[in-house]
């Protein structure tokens, strides 16, 4: 299962790494690597430069058309791939903080609960100013790491998985953001990844240490 999910992320991190830095146009995305996200506001579609934008007639109570407009997020992409770290450090640290026995392990989940949801709010207000899309749940391959730690019951088996699972998402965050920070267009998405590779370098070094002492 673990080396299932490094492998799908290599995968879509070799994708962006080859081209796929962000833009202002709209793109399609294939469905196996989408997330779908639908608003009643058919400008923020057309202004959203991370999403392929597909319309649909529906038809509402009172008859009258309305039109919806479904936002498809690429994840391959830096601000969408960076929205979904985020989330998934925060939930999983937050699951942590509710299962973890080792004191430590919790003091790190915190760490990480404190540190993520400030990186959360600067990409969220970045992505705001430039009309991006970012995912409002993680993305296929976070979320399914996020359902295996919460069937993970117990306590010190739970301790050891959190932070395995630690070590891996900083390791591979820090592939995206140096990516990032060499061959991304949008000058303002260059220096935010710049800009946090140190503090996801000081986690990976936190995440190892903390692992050495649950294993």
């Amino acid at each position: 299962m673990k080396k299932s999910l490094l492998s799908i992320f290599a995968a879509g991190a070799l994708v962006w790494g080859l081209g796929a830095c962000s833009n202002t146009a709209t793109e399609t995305t294939t469905a196996s690597t989408a997330e779908t996200v639908t608003t009643n506001d058919p400008e923020s579609a057309t202004r959203a430069g991370e999403v392929g934008v597909g319309n649909e007639m529906n038809r509402n109570t009172g008859g009258a058309e309305a039109t919806a407009t479904t936002i498809t997020l690429d994840t391959t992409r830096f601000p969408v791939m960076a929205a979904s770290s985020d989330m998934f450090e925060t939930l999983s640290s937050e699951l942590a903080q509710q299962r973890a026995s080792n004191a430590e392990v919790k003091s790190y989940a915190q760490h990480m609960i404190d540190e993520h949801n400030k990186t959360s709010s600067e990409l969220k207000s970045l992505a705001s100013r430039k009309n991006i899309t970012l995912p409002t749940s993680p993305i296929p391959m976070h979320q399914s790491v996020l359902e295996s730690l919460a069937n993970t019951t117990d306590s010190r088996k739970f301790d050891e998985r959190y932070m395995e699972e630690q070590v891996k998402a900083h390791q591979q965050a820090i592939i995206v953001f140096e990516n990032a920070s060499k061959k991304e267009t949008d000058p303002d998405l260059k220096a935010f990844a710049a800009k946090t590779l140190p503090a996801l370098r000081m986690h990976l070094d936190m995440a190892k240490k903390t692992k050495d002492l649950v294993d």
